[in-house]
């Protein structure tokens, strides 16, 4: 059974959540739900702790997660700051990499593709240096939902390198640094319908490394990869789920705004990193 901690659950929108969870998860789930609102389920739904404030609420949900008690933590209806900063504090060692990162699948049924795509929340412009951890932090999620050997495309406007482009030097430089990678094949710049799309593949009649078969997308910025990430979502009817990789367990982040299918999307993809 996974244990899932959650930072300020006890609101509608997370009891909605928690519910499909236990419909389609049947005894693989359990939540311990800290908050400061009343507890408005039974503890057939989940396991309630009262909390005096915002900051009671992440330092229980963190400890709780440190302490192995809970594998999976879950952002509810509190500030993102907040519980970020608590879960980096040093006492809890639950930091395991260098830099964080969002990770998030992407599911597009038009297509029946499926792809990974990173940084699209955390890290704002990337350099040669940061982009490299966020390479690795995807890489660790691929092995760990059982993607072998994945292939990594670094996203420019083009394929062709360009030195007056930001994203087609970096995607140039990182693709060096991975040469001699025998796990993964990272390669950039290239193009988004390059990466992802075969048809624009033959009709462009290129050739390499990535022909519209990548499983993970790395964005050079996050404008980039905010704007694809919505566009999906809103104009491609995808199913989009993400975490924050780089600590020891997932953390998932959840809005108001985001659907109950959504949330749960996110939750499902947390299990398979566990």
């Amino acid at each position: 059974m996974i244990t899932v901690s959650v930072a300020g659950g006890s609101q509608p929108e997370i009891l909605a959540l928690v519910k499909e969870a236990h419909a389609r998860h049947e005894n693989q789930l359990k939540f311990v739900v800290f908050d400061t609102k009343d507890n408005i389920a039974d503890e057939t739904v989940w396991e309630y702790v009262q909390c005096e404030d915002e900051q009671e609420i992440v330092k229980k949900a963190v400890t709780l997660v440190a302490e192995g008690g809970a594998q999976i933590l879950l952002k509810g209806i509190i500030q993102t700051h907040t519980l970020l900063k608590e879960l980096l504090k040093k006492e809890y060692d639950l930091k395991e990499k260098s830099i964080l990162s969002h990770v998030a699948m992407v599911d597009i049924p038009a297509t029946g593709q499926s792809f990974l795509l990173t940084d699209c929340a955390m890290n704002i412009a990337p350099t040669e240096e940061s982009l490299i951890k966020i390479v690795e932090n995807a890489q660790g999620v691929a092995n760990k939902i059982g993607l072998k050997q994945p292939k990594i495309a670094l996203l420019s406007a083009a394929e062709n390198f360009n030195p007056k482009m930001p994203s087609s030097v970096l995607g140039k430089a990182v693709t060096e640094h991975f040469a001699a990678d025998e796990t993964s094949k990272v390669f950039g710049p290239i193009s988004l319908d390059l990466a992802l799309s075969k048809d624009a593949v033959e009709h462009k009649r290129y050739e390499g490394p990535i022909m519209g078969d990548a499983d993970i997308i790395v964005v050079p910025v996050i404008d980039a990869g905010n704007s694809l990430y919505k566009s999906l979502t809103i104009f491609g009817g995808a199913k989009v789920g993400g975490t924050i990789v780089g600590t020891k367990v997932p953390v998932v982040l959840t809005s108001r705004s985001d659907s109950t299918e959504s949330k749960l999307h996110s939750l499902e993809f947390a299990m398979k990193q566990v």
